[in-house]
């Protein structure tokens, strides 16, 4: 007869209590010296048990704050992206920018809800700035301030990617950063390939800058490399503008082995990848993603990212590591402005080295590991079964095709009912994804998001059924 050890028997308690919705995800569970009490154990057997729930990701530890309850994970189905040949598309024409609903949740912006900022630490340390000895209100260095600098690049070192302070570049916010980059590595008319869908801030961006498009198909492993590799080969393009981790709209990310190849393409063809990697650090797993940059030694990639999507909007705060193009990244900076917000660059720094940041954003993830399931829960529940979601490791939206609906007409008639959401067409110059739209899931679900989320497959199953 088989006899099951002491730390696997309750091991399979605790997990029982879990799938039944005793012990809810995102809970903490008790000490390890707690449970030995509770359950008349020894240390051993305690650590056993929990180390058995992480190996099959049930919980997870935090340093000094102890074990969490994982999310439960969502069942995954292949998304069929459009197949295309690419083709440049020249004198791109967006529809006009339309101002975003300030002070209601939106489905449409991709943002943290109000309630995961996190308001008393950042004012703790705006508070800590002002009563620190050196504090001026002069110009800053021009590459951005050096205290700033230095805590970001302790922060993604800590993180497995090597970061200099010196080489990094402070800017206002991301989108600022990927136009600076722009501007550095091309001119009016020269080619950019992007990803297909790509976010609608990147394509606006390329049409005021005049740039031609060539976009470059995903796949539900990432992006089409031999395509992209063509491109690159018969020199069509001046400059890739990719997303590798969380992409915005579809959510989905490049593997590591992918990201190299990438990077080995760039070096070799001598074409420069901006990379817009705003996303990365919003991750419903347990480890944070690399970046393209990692991969980079020889200063191809010219990585880009800021703390609107992971912290605050408002603090209007980004960064560049510009590679083999820092100098001229930095006249190009010294041209556009003087400087940024030294106070809000200084409390930054204080808030980041404090570990305020880092603590944040681990809470921050457990937290919108939870809303995105359930999001994807009640969506799979209501919209028509032939709906496609692309399950996402990470980021603030969702990208849903809906076979036989127009979600631009979708979108009009939600407006007049004061919900927004995104259609599919704003996320490319092709007419191939009118059947697509993405959702903000950084709003915390709440009755009013879910009554939103309701008339929205209300009125998607009216259109399917017609």
């Amino acid at each position: 007869m088989r006899v099951t050890v002491k730390y696997i028997t309750l091991a399979r308690q605790v997990i029982a209590s879990i799938e039944k919705g005793h012990i809810e995800a995102n809970s903490k569970l008790p000490s390890l010296r707690v449970f030995c009490q509770l359950h008349y154990i020894s240390m051993t057997t305690a650590l056993a048990c929990y180390r058995y729930l992480e190996q099959h990701d049930y919980i997870i530890a935090e340093y000094k704050k102890g074990y969490y309850v994982q999310p439960k994970k969502t069942e995954k189905r292949i998304v069929n992206f459009p197949t295309f040949q690419s083709s440049v598309r020249t004198k791109v024409i967006r529809p006009e920018l339309q101002a975003d609903v300030i002070g209601r949740p939106s489905l449409a912006t991709a943002q943290l809800d109000a309630k995961l900022i996190d308001d008393a630490m950042l004012k703790r340390s705006f508070r800590a700035i002002t009563k620190q000895a050196d504090f001026t209100l002069k110009y800053d260095e021009s590459q951005g301030n050096q205290r700033l600098r230095e805590q970001l690049s302790k922060h993604f070192n800590s993180q497995g990617f090597s970061c200099p302070h010196e080489d990094l570049v402070i800017t206002h916010g991301c989108l600022d950063a990927v136009l600076m980059a722009l501007e550095c590595v091309s001119k009016p008319g020269d080619v950019i390939a992007i990803t297909s869908p790509c976010y609608s801030g990147l394509l606006d961006l390329l049409s005021v800058l005049d740039r031609a498009i060539l976009e470059i198909p995903s796949t539900a492993e990432g992006i089409e490399l031999k395509q992209l590799e063509q491109a690159m080969k018969g020199k069509k393009i001046t400059a890739c503008l990719l997303t590798a981790n969380h992409q915005n709209p579809t959510g989905h990310s490049l593997s590591n082995q992918q990201k190299q190849q990438l990077v080995e393409l760039a070096t070799q063809y001598k074409i420069p990848i901006i990379e817009d990697d705003v996303f990365r650090e919003i991750s419903h797993q347990r480890t944070i993603p690399l970046p393209l940059k990692y991969f980079d030694q020889h200063g191809w990639v010219m990585w880009c990212s800021s703390v609107s999507k992971t912290l605050a909007p408002g603090l209007r705060i980004g960064w560049c590591l510009p590679g083999r193009f820092k100098n001229k990244y930095i006249q190009q900076r010294m041209i556009r402005t003087l400087g940024h917000n030294q106070p809000i660059q200084l409390a930054l720094a204080d808030y980041i080295a404090n570990e305020y940041y880092a603590a944040h954003i681990k809470k921050v993830n457990r937290a919108l590991a939870v809303h995105c399931s359930d999001y994807i829960e009640f969506l799979q529940l209501h919209l028509p079964k032939e709906s496609e979601i692309f399950i996402p490791n990470g980021g603030l939206v969702l990208w849903i095709k809906i076979s036989k609906v127009n979600t631009e007409k979708l979108t009009t008639i939600l407006l007049q009912q004061g919900i927004d959401i995104k259609s599919g067409n704003l996320f490319s110059t092709t007419k191939l994804y009118q059947d697509c739209l993405r959702l903000n899931i950084g709003q915390i679900p709440t009755e009013q998001i879910y009554s939103q989320l309701a008339l929205l497959c209300k009125l998607v199953q009216c259109e399917t059924n017609r």
